[in-house]
């Protein structure tokens, strides 16, 4: 029934067997775990969706949002500091477009973990748990924990109509690595987020969710029925398996019924000067897509930066890098002229928008990278850079109940780390949690293993 195809680490699904395997992750708790013990891990949800962008490589605090206009010139750089939409509340001067938006955003600026390379940085935050290997060069591994949002999608309990997590433009990778931390990893490749593929110019690739011309509504409609018959047959009543099976496929089939699932895709629907709002690039589009496809239904979608040309400047000849936002060298062009400049479009004109159709009130904005970059200015290329700092780093948080134009926690005179309200990666994990109504402390049962979607607490404090 579907023509689509998507990529898991066993190989290719195709519409001949998507039914069987459930590659949406569509499927609501497994049977083994009992619906009262559902309803005790529920909590009244602030945020129906969420919306994960994240700036693969790791952006500069201190040059964004964590100035520190008194310290020396090696700290702080030539970046100025401008005033916001909050009276007291300044931030970087290639930020004019957010300044603007900043009421609805809080700033969390006392996050920090103690991994410096990206792989396990990159699996830190996402899942926020530690890897168990400390040095670089990680793969994707069936033992690995999952993304964030495929535990959600794993301990959800609604019935989706569309893919619940989705994953922009692609993954992350250095080299040709796919970085850990971005797939369900051991609650398996089912639980997986749908891949979504943006180009680098901005155009979406949408997946074909059309069934076959010769079925038609009616057909679609009986085969519904005949599925119900058949789920009531006692061979399908006493097999737990064949009922997520049988679960698997009505959703698939509910999403078939649905044209604007399929519409959600084209954002040729959008106005012209919307889409130059977000930015005519890959990063402006793909947020501009999941603002689409959240309002279509999906529950989490994450919007990664994804791989692009780069000027270093100097002797360095321009190269396709995989983590953009790793500016070891020529830091300060690069992030005046090109990157900033890119996500302070993009995020404030996700937030106008959002608020402007109402879907801020109950959709969580996250945005993220891995750490910042290291206050003190390195000089270890031709051109000035700044290094990784998992030390202090700053991460945005705003609707779904967030308290707009605050900052949570701070770091010390020159950046460098945190001294008021430290906050890890598993309590940003359990805030996204909280705000979806599910009990981070809740586990999910793996046959005789028990997995724990977060180990921290909810950062409370951020709410209204």
């Amino acid at each position: 029934m579907f023509r689509s195809r998507t990529h898991t680490k066993a190989g290719l699904l195709n519409r001949r067997n998507v039914l069987s395997l459930g590659c949406f992750g569509l499927t609501p708790l497994s049977s083994l775990e009992s619906k009262a013990a559902v309803a005790q891990q529920t909590l009244a949800p602030r945020a129906k969706s969420v919306i994960l962008l994240y700036m693969d490589g790791g952006p500069s605090h201190i040059d964004m949002f964590d100035l520190k206009p008194q310290a020396p010139d090696e700290i702080r750089g030539p970046v100025q500091p401008i005033a916001s939409s909050v009276p007291g509340i300044s931030v970087g001067e290639y930020l004019p477009h957010l300044a603007q938006q900043m009421h609805h955003v809080a700033q969390i600026r006392s996050v920090r973990h103690e991994d410096v390379p990206h792989d396990q940085a990159v699996y830190r935050v996402l899942t926020g748990y530690r890897h168990n290997i400390k040095a670089g060069g990680l793969k994707i591994e069936d033992s690995d924990l999952p993304h964030m949002g495929s535990a959600f999608n794993r301990a959800g309990q609604d019935e989706a109509t569309m893919p619940r997590t989705i994953q922009i433009p692609e993954p992350m990778r250095i080299d040709a690595r796919i970085l850990p931390g971005q797939h369900a990893g051991i609650l398996g490749a089912r639980w997986n987020p749908f891949p979504v593929h943006v180009t680098p110019s901005g155009q979406v690739t949408p997946p074909d969710l059309k069934h076959l011309e010769q079925i038609t509504h009616t057909r679609l409609v009986q085969r519904g029925h005949l599925l119900n018959n058949l789920q009531n047959q006692a061979l399908f009543r006493d097999v737990n398996a064949t009922r997520e099976l049988a679960s698997d496929q009505q959703q698939v089939l509910r999403i078939l019924q649905r044209k604007s699932i399929q519409h959600a895709f084209e954002l040729d629907r959008e106005p012209a000067a919307l889409r130059d709002a977000y930015g005519r690039d890959r990063h402006g589009q793909s947020t501009l897509l999941a603002r689409r496809l959240v309002e279509a239904g999906a529950r989490f979608v994450t919007v990664y930066w994804g791989k692009e040309i780069q000027d270093w400047g100097g002797d360095w000849k321009p190269m396709l890098v995989n983590n953009p936002w790793d500016t070891h060298r020529n830091h300060f062009p690069l992030i005046k002229n090109s990157l900033i400049p890119r996500a302070d479009r993009t995020l404030a004109a996700l937030l106008a928008d959002l608020n402007e159709r109402g879907l801020l009130d109950d959709t969580l904005v996250v945005w993220m990278g891995e750490f910042g970059r290291s206050p003190r200015i390195s000089k270890l290329f031709s051109t000035p850079g700044r290094e990784h700092w998992p030390h202090a780093f700053t991460l945005l948080m705003a609707g779904a109940g967030i308290r707009g134009g605050t900052v949570y926690g701070a770091t010390d005179r020159f950046g460098e780390f945190v001294k008021d309200k430290p906050v890890s990666p598993a309590d940003i994990t359990a805030t996204v949690f909280h705000s979806l109504g599910i009990d981070p402390q809740k586990t999910i049962s793996l046959g005789n293993q028990q997995h724990r979607l977060s180990t921290g607490r909810p950062i409370t404090g951020l709410y209204s």
